[in-house]
């Protein structure tokens, strides 16, 4: 986090093959997949804590009031060290960063609870594919043609894995494409940010503003008690959160973007296998084809070099 966003964009963008950083790219690498398991993790606890089989089933709204209050508290340290700059200088643009990361992480849990865990994933992570579009819209950033065969490759994915009929809406497919979509909004806004703003500023103002998310989404909700088992999944499933966002920050440092989204896309492979050991999801043919376009979606509309390295 010390070096300057447009550095480490540059960096990453002509392939992480500057001499000093080739010793970090091991760890880096190794890095990305834990961030991809635990990322894994946090989707599984998820599910787990809307599962009568598992625990006493909590509401979604409190169980994304925790992932973000420990997740501002987690934070809190780094007040008192300057370099972090944690209350940052773009305050709205903060907020605003916050308010749609916020909504994301609602619609996703949302999703994790309406569908099986390989859908959710898969949908949340088309925000690689919205995020080139709302750089276009928001911040004037030309679509290269990788990002838009990534788009198309994108749309036929979605099609295949949530496959839409007339008249019959998946609630749990619709949460899982609004994740993405808001995702996409909240990367492009992180763009934005990391020019002046810290990692730390970023993450801090996500879990700070999906706090009050969370509560204005349990109001009218009765509120219910988690048990013991409640909340070592609470723990679990927050600890992993903050884990995943801490080591993804430190990879995305000295690997590609091509390489960070490809091994992070990695966690849907965990999530459909957890899907059926755990909860005995089927995984039908046409999601796991679904799920290829999305995976090559993703890495063609990552391989363009950044605007801002040209």
């Amino acid at each position: 986090m010390t070096a300057g966003p447009q550095t480490a964009c540059c960096r990453r963008d002509a392939g992480a093959t500057l001499q000093p950083d080739m010793p970090r790219r091991g760890p880096a690498i190794a890095a990305m997949f834990l961030s991809a398991v635990l990322f894994g993790a946090m989707t599984v606890t998820t599910k787990m804590l809307s599962d009568p089989q598992w625990t006493r089933p909590l509401p979604t709204a409190e169980i994304t009031l925790a992932r973000f209050g420990f997740g501002a508290l987690a934070m809190l340290p780094l007040l008192f060290v300057r370099s972090a700059n944690l209350l940052g200088g773009d305050r709205r643009g903060l907020v605003w960063r916050g308010l749609m990361g916020g909504l994301a992480v609602y619609a996703y849990f949302l999703a994790i609870r309406h569908t099986t865990l390989s859908k959710a994933v898969l949908l949340n992570m088309t925000s690689v594919i919205f995020a080139p579009m709302f750089a276009w819209l928001l911040l004037r950033e030309r679509v290269r043609r990788a990002a838009l065969v990534g788009i198309g490759f994108a749309v036929v994915g979605i099609l295949l894995v949530t496959r839409p009929q007339p008249g019959a809406l998946l609630v749990g497919d619709a949460y899982g494409l609004l994740s993405g979509i808001l995702a996409g909004v909240a990367l492009t806004a992180v763009r934005r940010l990391r020019r002046n703003e810290t990692a730390s500023a970023v993450f801090f103002y996500f879990s700070l503003v999906g706090i009050p998310v969370s509560a204005l989404a349990m109001v009218g909700s009765p509120i219910v008690w988690p048990d013991p088992a409640g909340w070592r999944l609470l723990l679990l499933m927050s600890g992993a959160s903050i884990g995943a966002q801490v080591l993804m920050t430190y990879g995305y440092r000295y690997v590609t973007t091509s390489e960070g989204v490809l091994i992070t896309l990695s966690q849907i492979a965990y999530a459909a296998a957890a899907g059926a050991l755990l909860f005995g999801e089927p995984i039908a043919a046409l999601t796991v084809v679904g799920a290829a376009f999305i995976l090559t979606a993703g890495i063609a509309a990552t391989r363009a070099p950044s605007p801002q390295c040209a």
